[in-house]
C-alpha cells in the first residue's frame, strides 16, 4: 500500500472499449484513496465525471466524432495508419493541456497509443505504466498475432520468416512514426528513440498485459519489463440501474435474442444491420441491434435497434452475441458465458477472432464474406454445438473468478512510490 494518497493521471486513447479498462483500474486505485484525473476526449468525458473524477479535455468531441466517421478507420491496413496519424497529431495537444494544468502527478497510466501523455510524463520525470489491452500489441516469433485479416499465413510461418517480417515492420514504422515522434522529442529536449517496438510501445517504467495466460500464453521474447494480469472487468453491481424501458420490455416479451453490435466507434454499419435482420429472421430468432448508427433501423416485434445498452447487464440475457471482435466486447461475452460470432474488420479484431475461435467459444466470419445467409449458417452451427456450450461455461468461470485488480494496483503504487523516493 502507498504511504500517502497519490495523484494519478489516466490517458486512454481510442474508443469506449479502450477507455473502460482504464476506468476499471482507476476505480481500484480510487478505492485506496488516490486522486484520479483523466485526460480524455470530451466525447467520453461523461464516463469519468459520473464516477466523480476530474476530466481534462483533449481535443473536441466534434473532432473525435469526425475521426470515427472517416471510412479509412475500418480498412484493414489504412485503418491502423489513420489511428497512428491521429496519435501523432495529438502529441503537442497533450503538452498544452497538461502544462496548463500545472499539476504534479505521481504516476501516468495510459493505453498503448497514449504517446502524448507518456512523452509529457517522461519530460517531467513522472513514472509511466503502459497498459496493453490486447495480445496484438505484443509480438512473438512463437505466438505471432494476426496483424491483418488474411495474414494468418505469417502465424504458421517458420520463426525465421516471422523475425524477418518483424524487422520489415519496424523499418516501415520507423519511417512513418519515429521521424515525427523524434522531431517532436527534439523540440522539447528529449533524447531520440531508435526502436519502435522496444522503446516507443514498450519503453515505459512498467508494461501490463491485461489479458490472462489462457487467452494469450506468455512468450520468452516479450518485453522484460512486462507483467501479465487478467482481463479488466468492472465489478458487477449488486443493484444496477434499471434498463431503458424499451430494452427491458423487448427482453421480457420473448425468448432471449441474438445481440448484434459492431462497436461504439463504427458508424459504417448499413451492411451489418441488414445482415443481422436477415440472419435472425432465417433462424426464427429475435434480434437486438446495438450501436450509434442503428437508431433509424425500423423496430419490429422480433427485432429492436438501440443506440446503447449496458453489455454487462444485457449479454447474460442473450442467446448469442455477434460482434466485431473488439477486446472489450469479447471479454463481456466471455463473462456472460454466451457463444460469440466474430466479424472483424481491422485493428486487433482479426487476432481476437482467431483466439476466441481457438478457445472454442465462438466462430469467425470474414467481413468480406458477411451476409445474412452466411451469418445464419455460422450461428446455427455454433448454437447447436455442445462443445461450444462447455467451452463458454469453462471460460466464463475463469473470467469471473479472476482477482488481478488488487495485484495491479499494488504494482502501480510501487512504481509511483519508487519514483517519489528518487525525486
Amino acid at each position: 500500500m502507498a504511504s500517502r494518497p497519490l495523484s494519478i493521471l489516466f490517458a486512454p486513447f481510442g474508443s469506449e472499449g479502450d477507455v473502460r479498462p482504464l476506468l476499471w483500474l482507476a476505480g481500484g486505485l480510487a478505492g485506496r484513496g488516490h486522486q484520479i484525473t483523466f485526460v480524455i476526449t470530451p466525447y467520453y468525458r461523461h464516463l469519468v465525471e459520473t464516477r466523480g473524477w476530474r476530466a481534462l479535455d483533449i481535443g473536441t468531441a466534434e473532432d473525435f466524432a469526425a475521426g470515427m466517421r472517416n471510412p479509412l478507420l475500418w480498412q484493414p491496413r489504412a485503418g491502423s495508419e489513420h489511428v497512428l496519424k491521429i496519435m501523432l497529431e495529438s502529441l503537442p495537444r497533450y503538452a498544452e493541456v497538461l502544462n496548463r494544468e500545472g499539476k504534479s502527478f505521481d504516476l501516468v497510466i495510459g493505453s498503448t497509443l497514449g504517446t502524448g501523455a507518456f512523452t509529457w510524463a517522461e519530460k517531467h520525470g513522472i513514472p509511466r505504466l503502459m497498459l496493453h489491452l490486447q495480445p496484438m500489441c505484443l509480438r512473438s516469433v512463437d505466438d505471432c498475432p494476426v496483424f491483418i485479416e488474411g495474414w494468418e499465413w505469417l502465424c504458421r510461418s517458420p520463426r525465421l520468416i516471422k523475425g524477418i517480417a518483424f524487422t520489415l515492420f519496424d523499418f516501415v514504422l520507423s519511417r512513418k512514426i519515429m521521424r515525427p515522434v523524434n522531431a517532436y522529442r527534439s523540440q522539447i529536449g528529449l533524447p531520440l528513440l531508435h526502436r519502435v517496438y522496444e522503446e516507443l510501445w514498450n519503453g515505459a517504467d512498467g508494461v501490463a498485459a491485461l489479458f490472462p495466460d489462457w487467452y494469450s500464453p506468455p512468450q520468452r521474447d516479450w518485453p522484460r519489463n512486462l507483467r501479465q494480469f487478467g482481463f479488466p472487468r468492472e465489478p458487477v453491481q449488486s443493484n444496477p440501474p434499471a434498463l431503458d424501458p424499451v430494452i427491458e420490455n423487448f427482453l421480457a416479451k420473448g425468448k432471449a435474442p441474438v445481440l448484434w453490435t459492431h462497436g461504439s466507434a463504427n458508424l459504417d454499419t448499413e451492411k451489418f444491420a441488414a445482415g443481422a435482420r436477415e440472419a435472425t429472421g432465417a433462424l426464427g430468432l429475435r434480434g437486438l441491434l446495438v450501436g450509434p448508427a442503428f437508431v433509424n433501423v425500423p423496430a419490429e416485434e422480433k427485432f429492436l435497434a438501440v443506440n446503447h445498452a449496458p453489455f454487462a447487464q444485457i449479454f447474460p440475457r442473450c442467446f448469442a452475441v455477434v460482434h466485431h471482435g473488439g477486446i472489450g466486447t469479447s471479454v463481456q461475452a466471455l463473462a456472460a458465458g454466451v457463444p460469440q460470432l466474430i466479424i472483424p474488420r481491422a485493428h486487433d479484431q482479426p487476432d481476437n477472432a482467431a483466439r476466441l475461435e481457438r478457445l472454442g467459444v465462438g466462430a469467425h466470419l470474414r467481413y468480406r464474406d458477411f451476409s445474412g445467409a452466411a451469418s445464419a449458417q455460422k450461428l446455427r452451427a455454433l448454437l447447436t454445438s455442445p462443445a461450444a456450450a462447455v467451452a463458454c461455461a469453462r471460460h466464463q468461470k475463469l473470467v469471473v473468478d479472476d482477482q488481478s485488480l488488487p495485484v495491479l494496483c499494488d504494482w502501480a503504487e510501487d512504481l509511483a512510490g519508487k519514483s517519489a523516493t528518487v525525486r
